[in-house]
């Protein structure tokens, strides 16, 4: 499209944004509106979705960038402009980003996937913001449950913890046709578990004994989603001997815990992780096309997982909120009408 980038009218020259200066320092700041380099859309953002991993970098720091940091990064918006040589995209349309900077009013994305994106992703305009923003956990869970956890139908699955991240997953797993366990101590979330699927609901009291003992028998997986190392030798204790146990959530600075290596080695247990949809260079991304689908059809009730609305000046206590497991999610908005 030339050397010069098409611009929208409009286009302010700065714009708010919350940055990350050091531990549990948020700062709403003014700075200048980023510019659509080559190859780059510029979105105006509509909606970003407050992640656990945004709490996790607030409370301990940022390993994977340098201050100032803004973690957003399940962000929905309007293309503003394109930079040059951008072919395909225009300007209007409804897209998902998935790179950092989506607690601002202006982002910009690459149209090319890169190490740790999927470049945008075309979001039809019915589709609810409270909806939209679960594209990119969506896809993790995706990734998690047929590429990490092997899910398949008839499968009997644990997860453990009932949180946004883990109702999804007990949605995706159920989807897949796995009979599904949730493991959660709230009653609260026990009952969203059965809405999004799972045939049974427990509390976590001595919790690997009472799966085993289930109807089902052992579960060939049992998918963490929650970040406390003492749920790790808990699941190799409640897997059945030749199942896995696959770490979806991330621990922080809690990231060290005695296993069995016995109970590894003798029952013959895969342990695995699980990041995003593959850390590269193992990249899963049509789990990305397969979540843009079920976000389109409706067919997962994923709004209901929103708790809340911020905005730049109660941003922070939503991420304290998130990470003291107050509300299930949070949806960032820019231009949040205040009630």
């Amino acid at each position: 499209m030339g050397d010069a980038p098409v611009t929208t009218a409009g286009t302010p020259a700065t714009m708010r944004a919350c940055r990350l200066h050091g531990l549990e320092d948020l700062r709403v700041e003014s700075i200048d509106v980023p510019r659509a380099a080559a190859g780059e859309l510029l979105v105006r953002i509509e909606a970003n979705g407050v992640c656990a991993t945004d709490a996790r970098k607030y409370r301990v720091g940022v390993n994977d960038g340098v201050y100032p940091f803004n973690p957003g990064h399940e962000w929905v918006g309007r293309v503003a402009a394109l930079g040059a040589d951008v072919d395909g995209w225009s300007v209007g349309q409804r897209v998902y980003g998935d790179t950092y900077g989506g607690y601002a009013e202006y982002a910009t994305i690459a149209v090319e996937p890169g190490a740790w994106s999927c470049g945008p992703t075309l979001i039809p305009d019915d589709v609810p913001l409270e909806r939209a923003v679960f594209l990119e956990p969506l896809a993790d869970c995706l990734h998690a449950a047929i590429d990490q956890g092997q899910v398949r139908s008839g499968d009997h699955v644990a997860v453990v913890a009932a949180g946004s991240m883990g109702l999804q997953m007990i949605a995706v797993a159920s989807q897949l046709g796995a009979r599904v366990t949730a493991v959660e101590p709230k009653s609260e979330r026990r009952e969203l578990a059965r809405r999004f699927g799972a045939a049974e609901a427990i509390e976590s009291d001595r919790w690997p004994e009472r799966v085993r003992a289930g109807a089902d028998g052992a579960p060939r997986a049992v998918i963490v989603c929650a970040g406390d190392p003492k749920l790790v030798p808990q699941a190799i204790e409640a897997v059945a001997t030749g199942g896995r146990v696959v770490l979806f959530a991330g621990f922080g600075d809690r990231s060290t815990t005695p296993v069995d290596l016995n109970a590894i080695h003798y029952r013959e247990i895969e342990l695995v992780g699980s990041e995003w949809i593959g850390a590269p260079p193992n990249q899963r991304r049509e789990r990305y096309g397969q979540a843009a689908e079920i976000i389109a059809s409706g067919s997962l009730p994923l709004e209901e997982l929103v708790s809340a609305r911020c905005s730049f000046d109660d941003l922070e206590d939503a991420l304290l909120g998130r990470s003291e497991l107050r509300v299930l999610k949070t949806v960032f908005v820019p231009d949040r009408a205040d009630p």
